[in-house]
């Protein structure tokens, strides 16, 4: 039952970082996309705490599970042709780093 609850907790954890990520990623100042920075930082460090803190890797794939499901679902066209995550470069740039670092985060023994 604990392992349960400990998924279950993983996999909330991701679906709310993939939601405040999807809204921050396209911040940009100037060049530098502060967003992207931000969105893919805040990923990573999220994992590796749920990984850490449960201490199995399990965890950091449910989390990867609830994560990938809103970023997903961000960038696929809605009822009305709205995106959250577009197709230009910071959100090319968050879907394949965040995704390639928080699977990385998965193997890695951080």
């Amino acid at each position: 039952m604990r392992r349960a609850l400990e998924n279950l907790f993983a996999l909330i954890v991701g679906v709310i970082i993939a939601t405040f990520r999807a809204l921050v990623h396209n911040l940009t100042l100037g060049p530098v996309p502060y967003g992207v920075i931000a969105g893919v930082v805040g990923s990573v460090a999220a994992s590796v705490l749920i990984g850490s803190r449960l201490g199995r890797r399990g965890a950091r794939f449910w989390f990867l599970l609830g994560w990938s499901v809103i970023t997903l679902r961000a960038s696929i066209f809605g009822n009305s042709d709205e995106l959250l995550i577009m197709a230009n470069g910071p959100g090319n740039a968050y879907l394949s780093l965040g995704f390639l670092l928080v699977l990385i985060t998965i193997w890695a023994r951080i």
